[in-house]
């Protein structure tokens, strides 16, 4: 788990460690989600649609995090503790579950905790393109390690024992802890503000571009074992191969372009990967993906804050948005996937991800032309 963290640290990142090793331990978390789904699924005798509430009773706690944590909470040492103490015992919880309705609810405070770690990082690293970059590349890192690792453990000690692993991860921020301040010295009296109106429309975007993107990718894995024939090892390296591309994207230091046309690309992929039957492509569409988004996502940050008179506020905003996204995604994807409508599916996310990315492409060039128009005037 502290692997990346440390390599993180060789390059010298402007983001302190201990918000890092949080976003670090969060990303393994949801990076097992689409692994444990169908393995739960076999477990407590469900259908993968079915145990797909469970990652959206997760992301319903993230929702819920996010959103509270950027109004009413401080980003100080008691909150960043809190949210790793209930990771631990989300996890420990969920590992004991008696029933299938145990442990949604215990994934629910998994969220809340996974909420509070995602908001804490990303309010320190919004507004700025190196720390957002820092911040971006950890989930590529930990994803070319922990999928495989959740692959192996699964079929080797069960669903509970990954659980157990699960927790560990979850409490690794607590070493750190101490690096976090015990009072908000930035903002001690921070009040809110209305975001503007093309934020607004941004925080809309990207709320569709998860929507969309979470109704295909969060079921990669049985898709490509149930449709493809692959195997769950192929697969989980596929998922190692998707997050080791999305590396250099994120931490690239020149001229991204408009992150619109990155999102075309990964609606693109929601085709090849829901739609294809054969192996090359969906393996090909999966480790695009990770290109795609990771170049896309700084991107969209940087543009949102842009367009906002208050950057650090709309940080808590994105990560709630997002995460509703993924909330309705899951849900979508199960729905269609169970009435065996994978071309529907596929079609769903790619107009859902494709309109998003059009707005964004449309608000790209609106800031262009606002830019320029002094210069006709003159």
């Amino acid at each position: 788990m502290l692997a990346p963290v440390r390599l993180l640290q060789a390059v010298k990142p402007s983001v302190a460690p201990a918000l890092l090793v949080a976003i670090a331990s969060s990303t393994a978390i949801f990076a097992a989600t689409p692994f444990l789904l169908p393995a739960i699924a076999k477990e407590y005798e469900v259908s993968v649609g079915a145990v797909g509430w469970m990652s959206t009773t997760q992301l319903g706690g993230f929702v819920a995090a996010s959103w509270v944590g950027g109004r009413f909470l401080r980003p100080i040492r008691s909150v960043f503790i809190t949210g790793a103490v209930l990771g631990v015992l989300a996890n420990l919880a969920s590992a004991i579950a008696p029933t299938f309705e145990f442990l949604t609810a215990a994934r629910f405070v998994s969220g809340v905790s996974l909420g509070l770690a995602a908001w804490i990082a990303w309010q320190a690293a919004f507004g700025d393109d190196q720390k957002t970059g820092d911040v971006a590349v950890v989930g590529p890192l930990v994803g070319v390690v922990v999928a495989p690792g959740i692959s192996f453990l699964i079929q080797t000690f069960g669903v509970d024992w990954t659980f157990v692993v699960l927790a560990a991860a979850a409490g690794t921020p607590l070493l750190f802890a101490r690096q976090v301040p015990k009072k908000d010295h930035l903002h001690p009296h921070r009040t809110r503000h209305a975001s503007t109106r093309a934020a607004t429309a941004i925080l809309i975007a990207l709320g569709a571009i998860t929507l969309g993107g979470s109704s295909v990718f969060v079921y990669g894995a049985a898709i490509g074992e149930e449709l493809n024939g692959l195997t769950p090892f192929t697969i989980s390296l596929l998922y190692s191969a998707n997050a080791l591309v999305a590396i250099p994207a994120a931490r690239w230091t020149g001229r991204r372009g408009p992150a619109g046309i990155w999102f075309i690309g990964t609606s693109i992929c929601a085709i090849a990967i829901a739609g294809s039957r054969t192996g090359f492509i969906f393996s090909a569409a999966l480790i695009s993906w990770g290109f795609f988004f990771f170049m896309g996502i700084p991107a969209a940050f940087s543009l949102l804050a842009a367009r906002s008179n208050f950057p650090e506020e709309r940080a808590g905003d994105a990560q709630a948005v997002m995460a509703l996204g993924r909330v309705f995604g899951p849900l979508m994807g199960g729905a269609l996937l169970a009435a065996g409508s994978t071309g529907a599916l596929a079609f769903a996310a790619s107009a859902t991800m494709g309109s998003a990315a059009v707005l964004l492409l449309y608000i790209d060039r609106e800031r262009f032309l606002v830019k320029r128009r002094p210069r006709i005037l003159s």
